[in-house]
Protein backbone atom coordinates (compact mmCIF):
# COMPACT_ATOMS: atom_id res chain seq x y z
CA UNK A 1 0.00 0.00 0.00
CA UNK A 2 1.30 3.39 -0.74
CA UNK A 3 1.01 6.29 1.89
CA UNK A 4 2.01 9.37 2.43
CA UNK A 5 4.13 10.45 5.75
CA UNK A 6 2.55 13.07 7.72
CA UNK A 7 4.99 12.77 10.80
CA UNK A 8 8.95 11.30 10.38
CA UNK A 9 8.94 7.56 10.30
CA UNK A 10 12.34 5.46 11.86
CA UNK A 11 12.97 3.46 8.58
CA UNK A 12 10.53 4.64 6.33
CA UNK A 13 10.96 8.36 5.46
CA UNK A 14 10.09 12.08 6.75
CA UNK A 15 7.13 13.95 6.56
CA UNK A 16 5.44 14.64 3.11
CA UNK A 17 7.22 10.98 1.46
CA UNK A 18 5.33 8.42 -0.58
CA UNK A 19 6.28 5.32 0.70
CA UNK A 20 4.92 1.54 0.10
CA UNK A 21 4.30 -0.68 3.17
CA UNK A 22 2.56 -3.55 4.03
CA UNK A 23 -0.84 -3.48 4.12
CA UNK A 24 -1.33 -5.19 7.58
CA UNK A 25 0.86 -2.69 8.80
CA UNK A 26 -0.92 0.38 7.33
CA UNK A 27 -4.19 -0.77 8.63
CA UNK A 28 -2.98 -1.55 11.90
CA UNK A 29 -0.66 1.24 13.10
CA UNK A 30 0.24 3.14 10.82
CA UNK A 31 -3.40 4.91 9.93
CA UNK A 32 -4.79 3.98 12.87
CA UNK A 33 -2.29 6.21 15.11
CA UNK A 34 -2.62 9.05 11.95
CA UNK A 35 0.96 9.08 11.20
CA UNK A 36 0.19 8.29 7.38
CA UNK A 37 -2.33 9.14 4.60
CA UNK A 38 -3.32 6.89 1.61
CA UNK A 39 -1.64 8.10 -1.23
CA UNK A 40 -4.06 9.46 -3.19
CA UNK A 41 -4.77 12.96 -5.87
CA UNK A 42 -7.18 13.90 -3.26
CA UNK A 43 -5.18 13.18 0.26
CA UNK A 44 -2.35 14.62 -1.84
CA UNK A 45 -3.98 17.55 -2.35
CA UNK A 46 -5.49 17.71 1.34
CA UNK A 47 -1.70 17.47 2.57
CA UNK A 48 -0.23 20.32 0.44
CA UNK A 49 -2.61 22.31 1.92
CA UNK A 50 -1.93 21.13 5.38
CA UNK A 51 1.71 20.63 4.84
CA UNK A 52 3.58 23.63 6.85
CA UNK A 53 0.48 22.91 10.12
CA UNK A 54 1.88 19.72 9.92
CA UNK A 55 5.38 20.85 9.55
CA UNK A 56 4.88 22.70 12.08
CA UNK A 57 3.77 20.02 14.19
CA UNK A 58 6.25 17.85 13.81
CA UNK A 59 8.50 20.29 15.21
CA UNK A 60 6.40 20.70 18.77
CA UNK A 61 7.11 16.94 18.45
CA UNK A 62 10.83 16.96 18.52
CA UNK A 63 10.84 19.64 20.77
CA UNK A 64 8.59 17.55 23.20
CA UNK A 65 10.90 14.67 22.85
CA UNK A 66 13.95 16.41 23.60
CA UNK A 67 12.69 17.42 26.83
CA UNK A 68 11.24 14.10 27.02
CA UNK A 69 15.09 12.35 26.43
CA UNK A 70 16.98 14.78 28.42
CA UNK A 71 14.20 13.18 31.75
CA UNK A 72 15.17 9.63 30.95
CA UNK A 73 18.91 9.42 29.90
CA UNK A 74 20.67 7.25 32.25
CA UNK A 75 17.59 6.39 33.93
CA UNK A 76 16.86 3.70 35.91
CA UNK A 77 14.27 1.51 36.95
CA UNK A 78 13.55 -1.58 39.44
CA UNK A 79 11.18 -4.41 38.30
CA UNK A 80 10.83 -6.92 41.13
CA UNK A 81 10.04 -10.43 39.94
CA UNK A 82 10.18 -14.08 41.43
CA UNK A 83 13.27 -16.16 39.90
CA UNK A 84 14.58 -19.93 40.38
CA UNK A 85 17.76 -20.27 42.31
CA UNK A 86 19.46 -20.36 38.74
CA UNK A 87 18.09 -16.77 38.51
CA UNK A 88 15.84 -17.24 35.48
CA UNK A 89 12.56 -15.47 36.01
CA UNK A 90 9.16 -17.29 36.42
CA UNK A 91 7.72 -16.11 33.12
CA UNK A 92 9.53 -13.04 31.92
CA UNK A 93 9.23 -8.82 31.80
CA UNK A 94 8.15 -7.45 28.21
CA UNK A 95 8.20 -3.78 26.61
CA UNK A 96 4.85 -3.41 28.16
CA UNK A 97 6.48 -4.33 31.45
CA UNK A 98 8.85 -1.83 31.28
CA UNK A 99 6.81 0.91 29.63
CA UNK A 100 4.64 0.24 32.82
CA UNK A 101 7.38 1.01 34.91
CA UNK A 102 8.50 4.15 32.92
CA UNK A 103 4.82 5.68 33.23
CA UNK A 104 4.88 5.15 36.87
CA UNK A 105 8.17 6.80 38.00
CA UNK A 106 8.52 9.29 35.28
CA UNK A 107 4.94 9.95 33.61
CA UNK A 108 6.29 9.79 30.20
CA UNK A 109 4.29 7.59 28.01
CA UNK A 110 5.79 5.16 25.76
CA UNK A 111 4.63 3.64 22.63
CA UNK A 112 5.71 -0.55 22.39
CA UNK A 113 7.68 -0.05 19.30
CA UNK A 114 9.77 2.26 20.92
CA UNK A 115 10.86 -0.12 23.52
CA UNK A 116 13.91 -1.46 21.07
CA UNK A 117 14.03 -4.64 23.36
CA UNK A 118 15.30 -7.59 21.11
CA UNK A 119 14.19 -10.42 23.28
CA UNK A 120 11.99 -10.37 26.37
CA UNK A 121 13.97 -10.51 29.70
CA UNK A 122 14.56 -13.64 31.37
CA UNK A 123 16.59 -13.40 33.77
CA UNK A 124 17.82 -11.37 36.60
CA UNK A 125 20.17 -8.67 36.35
CA UNK A 126 20.50 -5.27 35.25
CA UNK A 127 19.86 -5.00 31.35
CA UNK A 128 20.44 -1.99 29.30
CA UNK A 129 17.65 -0.77 26.92
CA UNK A 130 17.60 1.42 23.98
CA UNK A 131 14.35 3.92 23.44
CA UNK A 132 13.67 5.56 20.63
CA UNK A 133 12.55 8.66 21.53
CA UNK A 134 11.87 10.59 18.40
CA UNK A 135 13.24 9.50 14.35
CA UNK A 136 17.12 10.32 15.16
CA UNK A 137 16.74 10.09 18.71
CA UNK A 138 17.58 8.00 21.17
CA UNK A 139 18.18 7.15 24.60
CA UNK A 140 19.68 4.16 27.10
CA UNK A 141 17.91 3.20 30.35
CA UNK A 142 18.59 0.35 32.92
CA UNK A 143 16.37 -2.08 33.59
CA UNK A 144 17.14 -3.68 37.18
CA UNK A 145 15.38 -6.69 37.42
CA UNK A 146 15.89 -8.69 40.87
CA UNK A 147 13.68 -10.46 43.18
CA UNK A 148 13.79 -7.66 46.36
CA UNK A 149 14.76 -3.75 46.70
CA UNK A 150 17.50 -4.84 48.61
CA UNK A 151 19.07 -7.39 46.07
CA UNK A 152 18.53 -4.92 43.14
CA UNK A 153 20.39 -2.17 45.40
CA UNK A 154 23.23 -4.98 45.35
CA UNK A 155 23.25 -5.62 41.55
CA UNK A 156 23.63 -1.85 40.45
CA UNK A 157 26.26 -1.68 42.13
CA UNK A 158 27.94 -4.28 40.95
CA UNK A 159 27.07 -3.73 37.64
CA UNK A 160 28.06 -0.13 37.93
CA UNK A 161 31.45 -1.14 39.62
CA UNK A 162 32.74 -4.05 37.42
CA UNK A 163 36.52 -2.69 37.47
CA UNK A 164 36.89 -3.22 40.93
CA UNK A 165 35.74 -7.31 40.99
CA UNK A 166 37.99 -7.53 37.92
CA UNK A 167 41.08 -6.02 39.64
CA UNK A 168 40.62 -8.14 42.35
CA UNK A 169 40.45 -11.66 40.85
CA UNK A 170 43.40 -9.81 38.80
CA UNK A 171 45.48 -9.10 41.67
CA UNK A 172 44.49 -12.54 42.77
CA UNK A 173 45.84 -14.43 39.47
CA UNK A 174 48.97 -12.93 39.50
CA UNK A 175 49.59 -13.50 43.28
CA UNK A 176 48.95 -16.93 42.05
CA UNK A 177 51.16 -16.61 39.02
CA UNK A 178 54.14 -15.24 40.76
CA UNK A 179 54.01 -17.86 43.61
CA UNK A 180 53.37 -20.08 40.79
CA UNK A 181 56.46 -19.31 39.07
CA UNK A 182 58.58 -19.15 42.98
CA UNK A 183 57.48 -22.71 43.28
CA UNK A 184 58.13 -24.30 39.67
CA UNK A 185 62.13 -22.30 40.50
CA UNK A 186 62.28 -23.58 44.09
CA UNK A 187 61.10 -27.05 42.47
CA UNK A 188 64.26 -26.30 39.80
CA UNK A 189 66.33 -25.17 42.70
CA UNK A 190 65.81 -28.60 44.54
CA UNK A 191 66.21 -30.49 41.45
CA UNK A 192 69.53 -28.90 40.66
CA UNK A 193 70.80 -29.14 44.16
CA UNK A 194 69.68 -33.24 44.05
CA UNK A 195 71.47 -33.71 40.64
CA UNK A 196 74.64 -32.26 42.43
CA UNK A 197 74.51 -34.29 45.56
CA UNK A 198 73.80 -36.93 43.56
CA UNK A 199 77.11 -36.46 41.36
CA UNK A 200 79.29 -35.58 44.63
CA UNK A 201 78.14 -38.82 46.08
CA UNK A 202 79.28 -40.60 42.73
CA UNK A 203 82.66 -38.89 43.07
CA UNK A 204 83.13 -40.03 46.17
CA UNK A 205 82.22 -43.57 45.32
CA UNK A 206 84.39 -43.33 42.26
CA UNK A 207 87.33 -42.00 44.31
CA UNK A 208 86.59 -44.50 47.59
CA UNK A 209 86.58 -47.18 44.78
CA UNK A 210 89.85 -46.28 43.62
CA UNK A 211 91.86 -46.24 46.88
CA UNK A 212 89.77 -49.53 47.54
CA UNK A 213 91.90 -50.58 44.57
CA UNK A 214 95.02 -49.19 45.54
CA UNK A 215 95.01 -51.04 48.81
CA UNK A 216 94.10 -53.99 47.45
CA UNK A 217 97.37 -54.24 44.91
CA UNK A 218 99.52 -52.85 47.70
CA UNK A 219 98.09 -55.76 50.32
CA UNK A 220 98.39 -57.88 47.01
CA UNK A 221 102.10 -57.09 47.07
CA UNK A 222 102.56 -57.26 50.85
CA UNK A 223 101.17 -60.76 51.02
CA UNK A 224 103.23 -61.89 47.78
CA UNK A 225 106.25 -60.67 48.81
CA UNK A 226 105.93 -62.88 52.34
CA UNK A 227 104.99 -65.64 50.85
CA UNK A 228 108.46 -65.13 49.25
CA UNK A 229 110.26 -64.82 52.27
CA UNK A 230 108.89 -67.72 53.80
CA UNK A 231 110.01 -70.12 50.92
CA UNK A 232 113.47 -68.71 51.07
CA UNK A 233 113.84 -69.16 54.92
CA UNK A 234 112.37 -73.31 54.29
CA UNK A 235 114.85 -73.61 51.76
CA UNK A 236 117.72 -72.37 53.78
CA UNK A 237 116.98 -74.52 56.02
Amino acid sequence: MDVILIENIEKLGKIGDVVKVKSGYARNYLLPQKKVLRANEENLKIFEEKKSLIESEEKKRKEKSIEIAKKIKDAEFTIIRNASENDQLYGSVTSKDIIKEIKNIKNIVFLNEQINLKNQIKNLGVHKIEISVYTDIKEKILINVAKTKETASLQLKEYKNPKKDKNIKSKINIKTLKKTKVDDVKKDLNTKDLVKEIEKKNIKQKSLSKKEKKIGKKNVKQASSTKEKKEKLRKNK
